[in-house]
């Protein structure tokens, strides 16, 4: 049971670390509020609002592409609420591949090369602060 609950443990802290993102102030940041508090809009909301940055994330797919862009949709909401946003206009949805090789010896002589390539979730959108 104890190694059950800590594979478990291990997965959902290695699913946490594979997204990353950045934030890009562009006007008046204010202070950092809980990420759960911003809210993903596909078009300008109604009420007036002000724009904060431009912000982006990516999480590579591990799982399915669905688990992808909910940990990239958790990203952006991290970076906006770090510069006071409270809500994201999302402006791009896509894909990104990275491609990779390598060769890994033995230690008696020889190896093996080998492949692969990951392929990630990306977003990116306007940080605001709708009033």
């Amino acid at each position: 049971m104890f190694i059950k609950n800590f594979a478990y443990i291990l997965l959902v802290i290695f699913l946490a670390g594979c997204a990353s993102g950045s934030a890009l102030v562009t006007g008046e940041p204010r202070d950092s509020i809980d990420p759960s508090l911003v809210k993903i809009y596909r078009t300008a909301p109604t009420d007036k609002f002000e724009h904060i940055g431009i912000v982006k994330s990516e999480a590579v797919e591990m799982l399915s592409e669905q688990e992808a862009v909910d940990r990239a949709v958790n990203e952006l909401k991290k970076q906006a609420a770090k510069i006071g946003a409270n809500g994201v206009i999302l402006l791009g949805a896509g894909e990104r591949q990275d491609s990779y090789a390598g060769y890994a010896p033995y230690s008696g002589g020889g190896g093996y090369f080998y492949t692969g390539t990951d392929e990630y979730q990306t977003l990116q959108g306007d940080a605001i602060f709708v009033k």
